[in-house]
This record gives structure tokens, C-alpha cells and sequence, in this order.
């Protein structure tokens, strides 16, 4: 198995460009494979020869993002001016500001984490795929901690590290499925990207550190944005609908 996705294709990217216009036209479920091959100007069989299926077409869409995903962790990763606790809580707040500040109508695929029988039915090279695409976002997650451990910046224990670990994942995995529910954002349900940062950051601070270091909120938006190429004057709110109901104060 391996990525193949990261080796690059013009007629595949194309495709798959398409794609993503069919199923934000039509939908994920009602999108026709055999309009494609004429919209990317390839022929059935080259077409074929890519994707078997609408499942394949998915997969690939998801394999893409997450493909993104690894290379802007990298480009964190190799930041030297910030901290093994600011890489930490930085990469993971990437995929929440892009999903938070994409245009309406863009795709957001990663329902597919959530719904394994989409690549149950893709082919075998897809789904294998996934695994390894998983398999290398796990090595960075690993690298970026371990780097905080070994520089002597991070000081407790294993247990306590990985109990975070999935703290901070859930925190990002719940932020990023709200934003990517579109009966959830047409209901109001908005997301504050500066609340999520902060429950990261709370996150991170139930560890021991060499220092105490506060993560500043700016700091991450000026690190994240060029990243995400969102507009300046973006709100970070996937849907513009709100109910006035559900931004009244829960009484308790």
C-alpha cells in the first residue's frame, strides 16, 4: 500500500475538480459518474481507469484533504520560531479554521471518518489508501510529541500524554464535525474558533511543561491563515444562517 494519491495527475486532479462541482451541484448521493468524462474532457475509459465508482470518487476527495492536511503539518512542523506546544495545538487547529472559514458550497468530505461504508465499497487501492494516509498522519502526531518530550519541554509521564491526546482530538473531531453539518449550521449552531483554541490550550495546560507558556490566539491566526488562504476579513462561520433562539443565553 502506499499514497499514490500524492503523486501528481492532470487528469485525475481534473476529474476530480469535476467532481467536486457535480456533488456540490447535485450531491454526494445523486451525483452521475457518467457525466464526468466529458465535463474533464478525458474519455470513459481513461476515466474508468481511475475511478470504478461514485465511492472511489469520494474516497479520492477524502484522501485528498487529509493529503493536505499532512502537508501543512509538515510546513508546521518545521516552523523554528514556534514552540513543540504551539506546533501541537497549531496543527491541530488548521482543519478547524479551514473548515470554519470555507465559502458555502465548498466540499467537506470528512463525514467519510464517520461512515465507514463509503470506503468499504471503494476499491481495494482506495481504501488502502486510507490506511496508509492514517498510518502517516499517526507518525506525525507522534513526531510532534515526541519532539516536545526529548527537548525536555514536555515533562509527564506517557499515560498522561496519550489521555490528552485524545482530549484534544475529540475537541478538534467534534469543532470540525459541527462545521461540517450542513442541518447543524442552517439551524444556527456556530462555532467560535477562538472558544475551541482555548479549550485546546486548557487541554494542553493539564500537562507538565518546563515553563509556563500562555499561546496566544493571534499568533496562531497570523501562523494558520496564509496556510488556509482564507480571505482577510473572513468571520471563520461555515454558514451565515442564524435562529436568533439559539444565541440567547442557556440558563442553567
Amino acid at each position: 500500500m502506499h499514497n499514490y494519491l500524492k503523486i501528481k495527475s492532470v487528469i485525475r486532479d481534473r476529474i476530480l475538480a469535476e467532481a467536486k462541482k457535480l456533488i456540490i451541484e447535485e450531491g454526494v448521493c445523486s451525483f452521475r459518474l457518467s457525466q464526468i468524462p466529458t465535463q474533464a474532457k478525458c474519455s470513459p475509459k481513461t476515466f474508468y481507469s481511475h475511478f470504478k465508482s461514485r465511492e472511489d470518487i469520494v474516497v479520492a476527495l477524502f484522501v485528498e484533504h487529509v493529503n493536505d492536511i499532512i502537508v501543512k503539518t509538515d510546513m508546521i512542523m518545521d516552523m523554528d520560531e514556534l514552540s513543540n506546544k504551539e506546533k501541537i495545538v497549531f496543527t491541530l487547529m488548521y482543519d478547524i479554521v479551514k473548515c470554519w472559514s470555507a465559502k458555502e458550497g465548498d466540499v467537506c468530505i470528512n463525514f467519510l471518518g464517520v461512515n465507514p461504508h463509503v470506503y468499504g465499497f471503494s476499491s481495494s487501492e482506495y481504501e488502502g489508501n486510507i490506511n496508509v494516509i492514517f498510518i502517516e498522519l499517526k507518525a506525525r502526531v507522534q513526531t510532534l510529541w515526541r519532539r516536545a518530550v526529548s527537548s525536555g519541554e514536555l515533562l509527564s509521564s506517557k499515560d498522561e500524554i496519550v489521555d490528552c491526546i485524545f482530549s484534544m482530538r475529540t475537541i478538534e473531531r467534534g469543532s470540525i464535525v459541527v462545521g461540517q453539518n450542513k442541518f447543524l449550521r442552517q439551524h444556527g449552531h456556530d462555532n467560535r474558533v477562538e472558544t475551541v483554541f482555548n479549550l485546546l490550550c486548557l487541554a494542553a495546560s493539564t500537562l507538565k511543561w518546563d515553563t509556563v507558556q500562555t499561546l496566544s490566539y493571534n499568533k496562531m491566526l497570523k501562523t494558520i491563515t496564509p496556510l488556509v488562504e482564507t480571505a482577510a476579513e473572513t468571520t471563520f462561520k461555515h454558514c451565515r444562517l442564524n435562529y436568533e433562539t439559539l444565541n440567547e443565553p442557556i440558563e442553567l
